[in-house]
């Protein structure tokens, strides 16, 4: 697809793929935007062998599955949003560079997320939290196929910095396009009070709060007089941030963090809180870079 006002939704016919599958349908559904439904069958590596069989014969096979697949995924959104215009392409790249291609011509791309094996703590969601940390455009992650009620607001957390404008602008774009209540999330402190001196409140730690209140009203004041139909709390606790945003994520239609990690595959690191969320979070999680 050229147009550049599209949807792209990355699907391996896994369940947290379907989910995302659908919510990106809703989602491009509700903009008046394209899908485009990718599925990425390219092998990692160039070894000519892998268990005896050689790798031109393991992407034959791949491209097969990912015409199944495909075929599949697109009968399924044709039939629950028939208005719909979607394409679906198959990559002969893996996943995590698919979709970041996809990234350079995508208003948004749309990832499933396995999230963590609680039994040996392994990432299972690492083509979620790669695409998420480098991608050109906005991600967003669906862990799970959970529609919430018509009152339920998007979530944004911001860390009273530079990068926030950005995250703000995002999530005020977002309750404005889905009518829904927006709740502005600060954590001024992730120090507990508790500690080797008890828990009496010092001076230090009531300028802190204050200082905060200033900073988060004089930060979203000027995105409520852009958006002046969305309705906004403000939540400011002494809090980890992504342990009060997780709380949060429980009534949440959509979740949406910023991403300030480094770039690079070498050292890639999504930042701690969006990755947390990402892997935990109830609600789908957008990512703004």
């Amino acid at each position: 697809m050229s147009d550049t006002t599209v949807v792209t939704v990355g699907v391996d016919g896994s369940a947290p793929s379907l989910a995302a599958l659908d919510w990106a349908a809703r989602y491009a559904n509700a903009r008046h935007v394209s899908l485009e439904v990718l599925v990425a069958v390219g092998w990692p590596g160039e070894r000519p062998l892998y268990g005896g069989y050689r790798l031109a014969e393991l992407k034959d096979a791949a491209r097969v599955d990912g015409r199944t697949t495909l075929d599949r995924v697109l009968a399924r959104v044709r039939a629950a949003v028939p208005t719909l215009p979607v394409e679906g392409r198959i990559s002969d790249e893996p996943a995590v560079r698919a979709l970041l291609d996809a990234a350079t011509f995508s208003e948004l791309v749309v990832v499933g997320c396995r999230g963590l094996d609680p039994a040996v703590g392994v990432v299972l969601g690492s083509v979620s939290t790669a695409v998420s940390a480098h991608a050109d455009c906005p991600v967003v992650v669906v862990r799970a196929d959970r529609r919430p009620g018509p009152d339920a607001p998007v979530v944004v957390g911001i860390a009273g910095s530079d990068h926030d404008s950005a995250t703000l602008e995002a999530a005020f774009a977002e309750a404005d396009r889905w009518g829904a209540p927006l709740i502005v999330a600060h954590a001024w402190s992730d120090v507990t009070l508790l500690g080797v001196f008890g828990a009496a409140v010092a001076p230090s730690w009531i300028e802190a709060r204050d200082h905060a209140d200033v900073l988060v009203t004089r930060q979203v004041s000027e995105w409520r007089t852009k958006y002046p139909g969305v309705q906004v709390r403000t939540v400011m606790e002494r809090e980890q941030p992504a342990r009060m945003l997780l709380s949060l994520s429980s009534d949440a239609g959509l979740v949406v963090v910023g991403s300030h990690g480094r770039g690079g595959f070498a050292g890639m690191v999504l930042g701690s809180v969006a990755r947390r969320l990402v892997h935990h979070a109830d609600a789908p999680v957008l990512v703004v870079r």
